[in-house]
């Protein structure tokens, strides 16, 4: 099949989170199973210091009452054909969605500028397109503006929609619709016009990243005042969980830790945590050493999490380690603790791919306490590399830990977020560490796990079909 990405980020060119991962690794799946893979998205400010091809397009159209231009220019990444739409007012800012502190106010405009160019120049492609496939709420509009732009290249073309996060829709003010040309759509009266909404209500078929987020969001509150709309579509509607690109996740060949090691030989993981621990002054206690690298927000569950570890951590159980960037009250309280525990408590704020590598090898238990989560990343990583995770019974990390009640546990699960039963949580992984035994029996399984891209790329192929 001929399939093209429409996306906001791409792993390699642009990454604010795990969309980047999820499109780079399918993209690069579908490539390994023969079919003719596209990537189209903004080029944003960092890509005008990417070499690109010297062929080049110009598109002149209008979107409302307003006439845009825009150029399409190419590169090559891994095999993969990327088309960058460039406008300089649009795109060429130094952040994709904001300005660090808020959201950029003509963000609806961006990105219906961004969907219409980029069918524009698919449209006059010679070989026709069997599936254009969009990513979150910035390519939803493309599935209606695909509607009446059945020509060319897009004659017989689907549109698929993948929600890697539900709980951003874009919002799309009414005096605007025109301006977005989308006066003739007329949302049912129950659904909020957003971008989003209008893309699932849209689109050939949609799915989310793990088969527990999508019925999650089939009722409320999950679903952010869509849950009408999912549940009018569920024929169309499906799970697909995403992959791990293992090539860059795999401690026993990872450049970036100080001692490689793998499920049959763990010596090199017990280097790991030392030199972590040394290079953060804690001590070589027998305690578990448990780890987060995360994004500092709501979502991930620092509401409850600062104050569970803020009556826990003088009880000496453990030590802790978090890195993360984000918002500035939990920030904030992630310093006081380190004030208040310094003996077992250590949270480096920012991101370093490296080290953040390095924090996964360390760790004896990773901790993702997620309000929701489409479908995480981390705790997949946190198997491979035998750090046993710790997570709440949400989406994607529902679909791949199992509990240490089955037989077949590969982590920890709780169910409330709330600080009593995070606090369990912690206490029952103490616990498990206490069994050197039993804990290694469940850390092994876990590294046996396989969650890869070419199983997540199959199961599209399908929906595709």
């Amino acid at each position: 099949m001929r399939i093209v990405f429409l996306c906001s980020e791409y792993e390699g060119l642009l990454k604010t989170g795990g969309l980047a991962d999820a499109t780079r690794g399918l993209a690069l799946a579908f490539h390994k199973l023969g079919h003719d893979v596209e990537v189209v998205m903004p080029r944003y400010a960092n890509l005008y210091n990417v070499p690109v091809q010297a062929e080049w397009q110009s598109l002149y159209f209008q979107l409302g009452y307003q006439s845009y231009g825009c150029a399409i220019r190419h590169l090559d990444v891994d095999g993969i054909k990327v088309s960058l739409v460039e406008h300089h007012e649009f795109f060429q800012r130094p952040r994709p969605y904001d300005d660090g502190y808020h959201a950029y106010g003509d963000n609806s405009q961006r990105f219906a500028v961004f969907c219409k160019a980029a069918l524009l120049y698919l449209q006059q492609q010679e070989t026709a397109i069997d599936v254009i496939h969009g990513h979150d709420w910035q390519s939803a509009l493309a599935a209606c503006y695909l509607k009446g732009m059945k020509s060319g290249a897009l004659t017989q073309s689907k549109f698929v929609l993948t929600i890697h996060n539900a709980a951003y829709q874009q919002g799309i003010n009414r005096q605007h619709l025109s301006l977005l040309d989308l006066h003739h759509w007329h949302l049912p009266s129950e659904i909020p016009l957003t971008h989003l909404a209008l893309g699932v209500w849209q689109a050939d078929a949609v799915n989310t990243v793990s088969p527990g987020y999508r019925d999650e969001l089939l009722s409320e509150p999950a679903a952010n005042g869509l849950a009408p709309l999912y549940q009018a579509r569920a024929e169309q509607f499906v799970g697909i969980l995403n992959g791990c690109d293992y090539s860059k996740w795999d401690p026993s060949t990872d450049l970036s830790l100080p001692a490689s090691f793998s499920v049959t030989d763990l010596s090199g993981k017990a280097r790991c945590k030392t030199e972590l621990r040394r290079q953060y002054q804690l001590a070589d206690l027998k305690v578990p050493l448990i780890v987060s690298v995360s994004r500092v927000t709501a979502q991930k569950g620092f509401d409850y999490l600062i104050p569970a570890l803020n009556q826990w951590l003088g009880q000496g159980k453990a030590q802790v380690l978090l890195m993360g960037t984000g918002e500035v009250q939990y920030i904030d309280g992630l310093k006081q603790l380190q004030t208040r525990y310094p003996e077992n408590y250590r949270f480096i704020e920012g991101f370093d791919e490296s080290l953040s590598h390095q924090v996964e090898a360390a760790g004896d238990f990773f901790l993702m306490p997620s309000l929701f989560e489409p479908c995480g990343l981390n705790q997949i990583y946190s198997l491979k590399y035998g750090t046993v995770p710790i997570v709440r019974s949400t989406g994607g990390l529902k679909d791949t830990v199992v509990p240490l009640q089955a037989k077949n546990s590969t982590g920890i699960r709780f169910e409330d977020a709330s600080v009593s039963a995070l606090l369990a949580a912690l206490d029952e992984a103490v616990a498990l560490f206490s069994d050197q035994r039993k804990y290694k029996t469940v850390q092994k399984r876990g590294m046996n796990q396989v969650f890869d891209w070419q199983r997540a790329a199959l199961q599209y192929v399908d929906l595709f079909q």
